[in-house]
């Protein structure tokens, strides 16, 4: 049987020909100036020029502060100045790093002090927490706040007269232009290098996987802080599109913006594709252009049901900060896969191995870690030479990540490495239950999580989180514990049931940040389903 590939790819670099990021916004910009690059939800509207303009002027000031190669962290919510920051800051050939507004003193401290920075450029609310920080960062010298009428918020710093043109900046392909902080499995964050070939990388095989044009129009529902808002953008400015944006995921606001600002693609992450469903149906559902989204964990029971309801193709796809995209579902395979649970097929120019814990390939079907190989990976871990030579022992990305891969090429992803609950000598894949609880009409999201017992080694613990109206009186745990049962071998079904009102501690890649569920004495707060209800025989 032939390996299913994505045969309609094109040629390796067909889809992006520039040499830096900064070259793709100078072209593009000069090509279409009046065409907007971004399009935010409630109207306001930045032509490429105003764009360019803005980045250059922001530019020149940077760069008469510092030398290349200098950090400057960024902390701010989904404001234009965001994008014109960040690409002033890699123009000037310095190193934008990426916080997220809602961090506190101690893990923005974290970042500030790993990354040594040099300047800082906030909202007025985030900037009340790096002030905090700074007094222990001496290096940290300037705190530039956006704060007023949008996008003019860094009008400030920065004039025509010492303006830093884009086709003048210099900067080289290899140089590090990124660094994103990735939460591990122990231990802090570590600061992700990605240099201008990733993002040229990631740009190019998403523009020719999906065919994007003059005429697309992209949907941004993520925080700014993550990559793939400005990878969305790049892609953007490269085909030619406008990326549509909101200024955070709301799914009471999602299909008009959709519908209103003609979106014709989207990349979706999380939990986004259940929310969709579990709001109420609306004529908006078909109203709209979409003709296909790109997301992360396709529910594989509710696939079939999403595509019927909305009337465009989800493709799953997997991937990393570290690794660009790695697997999708081909276009052309989509209907036959529909429910299938697949993540699809190894991306153009992109290898892969399923191997066990002795780095030695694992048959078709076995269950192993994930190992890529491919063009333009990160260049290392800030700081940290050893987990980046860990990570990439053999010349080998090592994902964490358990997946199969059966007769045809489809990979289906089977949960984190470290995220095996062993239970009596049972093996239980985290995300199998967390696939079967969040089909619960009740339930908004939920993590699974081991705790140690003394009898069978680890037990099966569930995180909560109810849909908006619902709580632990309208959803009680037996009705939980029943639902399981229905769809799960007993030695499955959680043990122990924790109800949140607030979303989870989320990784950049929007995975819940498990790290933080296990701290603790984790059975304190739980409700015990041998405590609660029959004895099980298990």
């Amino acid at each position: 049987m032939s390996l299913v590939k994505h045969d309609d790819a094109g040629a390796p670099w067909s889809g992006v020909g520039c040499k830096t990021v900064i070259e793709i916004i100078d072209r593009a910009c000069r090509a279409q100036p009046d065409k907007p690059v971004m399009v935010f939800e409630e109207g306001l509207s930045i032509s490429r020029r105003q764009f360019q303009a803005q980045i250059e002027r922001f530019a020149g000031y940077i760069a008469r502060r510092t030398k290349p190669g200098d950090k400057i962290v960024l902390m701010m919510d989904n404001r234009a100045e965001f994008m014109i920051a960040l690409f002033g800051v890699i123009a000037a050939r310095c190193i934008l790093v990426s916080i997220n507004p809602a961090a506190q003193v101690d893990d923005a401290g974290h970042i500030v002090r790993d990354s040594a920075s040099v300047l800082a450029i906030a909202g007025a609310e985030e900037a009340k927490i790096l002030r905090k920080v700074q007094p222990d960062n001496p290096e940290l010298k300037e705190i530039i706040v956006v704060e007023g009428a949008e996008p003019d918020g860094l009008a400030a710093y920065g004039d025509d007269a010492h303006r830093l043109p884009l086709a003048d900046a210099g900067c080289e392909r290899d140089e590090v232009a990124n660094i994103y902080y990735t939460s591990g499995t122990t231990g802090r964050p570590k600061g992700c290098l990605l240099h201008h070939g990733w993002w040229l990388r990631v740009c190019d095989i998403h523009i020719r996987l999906l065919k994007l044009s003059r005429s697309d129009r992209s949907l941004c529902c993520m925080p700014f802080y993550y990559a793939d808002p400005a990878f969305q953008l790049l892609c953007s400015l490269q085909s030619g599109g406008t990326l549509v944006i909101m200024r955070r995921f709301s799914l009471s606001r999602f299909w008009r913006v959709v519908v209103d600002n003609g979106v014709t693609e989207m990349l979706l992450i999380a939990s986004m594709p259940i929310l969709l469903l579990k709001g109420e149906p609306s004529p908006l559902d078909r109203q709209h252009k979409v003709r296909a989204a790109v997301s992360v964990a396709v529910p594989p029971n509710l696939h079939r049901e999403f595509v019927q309801r909305f009337g465009f193709p989800i493709l799953d796809n997997y991937g990393s900060t570290e690794a660009t995209i790695n697997t999708r579902i081909p276009m052309e395979r989509h209907d036959e896969m529909i429910g299938s649970g697949s993540v699809g097929v190894a991306m153009p120019e992109c290898e892969l191995r399923i191997v066990d814990d002795q780095d030695q390939d694992l048959p078709v079907g076995k269950v192993g870690e994930l190992l890529v190989r491919a063009p333009d990976l990160f260049v290392g871990y800030l700081n940290r030479p050893e987990a980046f030579a860990e990570t990439m022992r053999g010349g080998w990305f090592h994902t964490g990540d358990l997946l199969r891969v059966d007769e045809r090429g489809f990979y289906y992803f089977m949960g984190r490495k470290k995220d095996v609950i062993r239970r009596s000598g049972e093996n239980i894949a985290a995300t199998e239950v967390e696939d079967v609880l969040r089909t619960h009409p009740k339930i908004m999201e939920v993590a699974v999580v081991p705790v140690p017992d003394p009898i069978r080694g680890e037990e099966v613990k569930a995180y909560i989180l109810p849909t908006d109206g619902n709580s632990e009186v309208t959803l009680p745990p037996a009705e939980i514990i029943a639902y399981c049962e229905e769809r799960l071998a007993r030695f499955k079904v959680p043990r122990y049931l924790e109800y949140r009102d607030t979303d989870f501690p989320r990784t950049p890649s929007m995975r819940v940040q498990k790290e933080s569920l296990k701290e603790g004495d984790l059975t304190a707060k739980a409700w015990d389903r041998e405590r609660h209800a029959k004895p099980s025989k298990s």
